[in-house]
């Protein structure tokens, strides 16, 4: 038996949700999961660290501390990093907000040397892999985002009927000035509220106005399509939630993805311009049989290719090669 030790940062967010996957899905009957939040359980982090045979910090920055100018020091620093292994899921967390669907930067030097000291990295999607392999770091592993394919599922079949709005959802922080140019709620997705026969919903929130996972599927069901319109993504939780509901994806060219959608089966890409978005949802509200087609089609490729049962095998190849005596998986 081997014990691994998750560490996440809050209960109901990103890494909570990959951790369930991990823990709900693991095939290795000897692989033992103990997960953690640094905001809730450091102490407990500190005194028992050392019991486990390795620790998954499931983000790097829940290991290393960035600091003004691109300066980088370790956080938690009592963790043995030759027995530490993180994940890379997103651009802003390192590239200043810099990237975008046609621009990537490198990443900071300081970084990658940190990074360099641990005993392994993966990393959530493709571009983010290239971005740093380019950059030189070795000890990286792609493993795309799974999405629990049980808990989300289609329950409300999308109406073809256009005495109805189309219903294009969205999810993500955009209170704070940052995350809203990220998301390009502002910019891209509130004026398509002017669109005739189109309609915005706003799914879950933040704060005192989240809503519990275990209902966010009935709240993908009652759209038509999902967008995403950021600047850069990892591999969005949420897009693979609304695929797995069977809804069609709307995105710019940015992560995951580019990963997922096949243009024209399963969802589109748009330039992030709102004259190429507003025309893009023009032609589909006109063509709601095609909308429908479009989420049928998703569920079918969520199901076979990013469903948990499936990506879980690529997140445990990465920790049991990491471990003290590697083990595989079938």
């Amino acid at each position: 038996m081997q014990k691994v030790l998750v560490i996440i940062d809050k209960w109901g967010w990103s890494y909570d949700t990959i951790a369930k996957g991990l823990v709900r899905y693991n095939q290795n009957p000897r692989l033992v999961f103990d997960v953690v939040s640094v905001t809730d359980d450091l102490d407990f982090i500190e005194q028992h660290h050392a019991r486990y045979d390795i620790v998954f910090a499931l983000g790097w920055t829940l290991v290393i501390s960035k600091k003004k100018h691109h300066h980088y020091r370790e956080q938690l620093p009592f963790l043995d990093r030759q027995r530490l292994i993180t994940g890379i899921h997103s651009h802003r967390s390192w590239d200043g907000y810099t990237s975008t669907p046609d621009f990537a930067p490198p990443p900071p030097p300081e970084l990658l040397q940190q990074l360099s000291k641990l005993r392994g990295i993966n990393i959530i999607s493709r571009r983010l892999h290239s971005i740093f392999k380019d950059a030189g770091l070795t000890n990286i592993t792609l493993t795309e985002n799974g999405v629990d394919t049980a808990l989300f599922t289609p329950t409300l079949p999308i109406s073809t009927d256009r005495r109805y709005p189309l219903v294009i959802g969205f999810s993500g922080s955009k209170e704070i000035t940052k995350h809203d140019e990220l998301k390009g709620f502002s910019e891209f997705i509130l004026p398509l509220s002017d669109a005739p026969n189109v309609r915005i919903q706003i799914l879950g929130g933040r704060g005192e106005g989240q809503v519990p996972r275990d209902e966010m599927p009935n709240l993908y069901n009652q759209i038509d399509l999902y967008i995403c319109a950021s600047s850069s993504e990892g591999f969005s939780q949420s897009v693979l939630e609304a695929s797995a509901c069977g809804r069609g994806i709307l995105s710019t060219r940015v992560g995951g993805c580019e990963d997922l959608i096949r243009e024209g089966q399963n969802g589109f890409f748009f330039q992030r311009n709102l004259t190429d978005l507003q025309a893009l949802v023009k032609r589909l509200e006109a063509d709601r049989p095609l909308v429908k087609r479009l989420g049928e089609a998703n569920r079918q490729i969520t199901e076979k290719y990013y469903s948990w049962n499936i990506k879980v095998k690529d997140w445990l190849r990465f920790i049991e090669s990491h471990l003290p005596v590697p083990h595989s998986i079938a």
